[in-house]
């Protein structure tokens, strides 16, 4: 095997757990009182929403959130916002910067051994997000789904970073915490695939694309190194 193909959002900054469930327990952890089944379209609409600002590509991390946390509360009528959106923004940041910290101490080992992809349905502020992480000296290429024009499930996306990368998909590994999203269309291309099962929405009916399994980031070393 010569590379490692990694999911972001969900894979990288939360250890497993999707975006939005991150998002949902900042909302228990700072008293935002709101029916979760009105939130999740909610979440679903920020989603879209902010990857059509205007400014969205030099947007940091924590605008990003800001900025998804604005868009829902609009929408769920939640008063008091902006001293409350500011102080969930620097808490997921927080979170995400202790996450990544222990993610860099995996991606040390592994960027002497393989080459490294990062690829996600981001908003075209990727790379910003992940300098600001100290995430891109680890990664040969970096795919955006809207810098590229490409979003998962479409295979292709997975077979851009395989073509940036000179690698075979034979010869590639691809960790992601979508089933759907990033499991399934990379064992389509026969790459050999770790799902990082965590805390999602919605369990996927059969996990037969997934090659391993791992509830941990850091258990991929068991099966990488």
């Amino acid at each position: 095997m010569k590379a490692v193909l990694f999911d972001f959002g969900g894979t990288i900054d939360t250890d497993g757990v999707h975006w939005s469930e991150k998002l949902w327990e900042l909302y228990e952890r700072f008293g935002v009182k709101v029916d979760k089944n009105i939130y999740e379209p909610a979440f679903l609409e920020s989603d879209k929403q902010v990857g059509l600002e205007p400014q969205i590509t030099e947007m940091s991390f924590k605008e990003t959130v800001k900025r998804q946390l604005t868009i829902q509360f609009k929408m769920l009528d939640v008063g008091a916002m902006d001293g409350l959106v500011e102080e969930m923004a620097d808490a997921c940041l927080r979170d995400v910067r202790l996450i990544v910290q222990r993610v860099c101490l995996v991606l040390d080992e592994l960027k002497p051994r393989y080459t490294l992809a990062l690829v996600s349905n981001f908003y075209g502020n990727l790379n910003k997000v992940c300098s600001e992480l100290g995430l891109v000296k680890y990664f040969d290429t970096l795919i955006d789904s809207a810098v590229v024009g490409l979003r998962k499930p479409d295979p292709a996306i997975w077979s851009l970073a395989l073509k940036n990368l000179s690698v075979t998909p034979e010869n590639a590994w691809v960790v992601g915490d979508s089933y759907e999203n990033d499991i399934v269309p990379a064992k389509q291309l026969g790459c050999t695939t770790i799902w990082l099962k965590g805390k999602s929405w919605s369990e996927p009916s059969s996990t037969d694309a997934a090659d391993y399994t791992i509830s941990k980031f850091q258990e991929i070393k068991c099966i990488l190194l």
